[in-house]
């Protein structure tokens, strides 16, 4: 059984508008976060069952049972400890104006993920 693991914080996201002038604008998102590698360590070559693989990246504004996968970033390489600002910016999506929930999870190289209620934020999307 997959023991409960928590993300320590989103610390920043930015909502950045495109061009497009439709009802659903293009828009970049950018995840800023903390992760406590402590708790479960980064995967490498002599750490490689319960340990994180990559960070995947979510809009779950129509509830935490539909996610919305927006992107992934890979784990930092060697990462130990409290990590501070990890970051990834997602592709131009189309973001309906608006408020959104969005979220991130640790996902593990068995493909499981920590649950997505865990590290979440409210952005308003011009």
């Amino acid at each position: 059984m997959l023991k409960a693991r928590t993300l320590v914080a989103i610390v920043l996201v930015y909502a950045l508008a495109g061009t497009t002038q439709t009802a659903q604008r293009k828009h970049t998102i950018t995840f800023t976060f903390d992760y406590d590698f402590g708790v479960t360590p980064v995967c490498s070559p002599k750490v490689t069952k319960t340990c994180v693989q990559s960070f995947n990246l979510y809009d779950i504004s129509g509830g935490i049972w539909r996610p919305v996968k927006l992107g992934s970033v890979p784990a930092p390489p060697g990462a130990k400890g409290l990590v501070k600002d990890i970051s990834a910016t997602t592709q131009s999506l189309s973001f309906e104006s608006g408020r959104h929930l969005l979220a991130i999870a640790a996902q593990m190289r068995d493909g499981s993920e920590t649950n997505l209620d865990k590290c979440t934020v409210w952005v308003q999307v011009p």
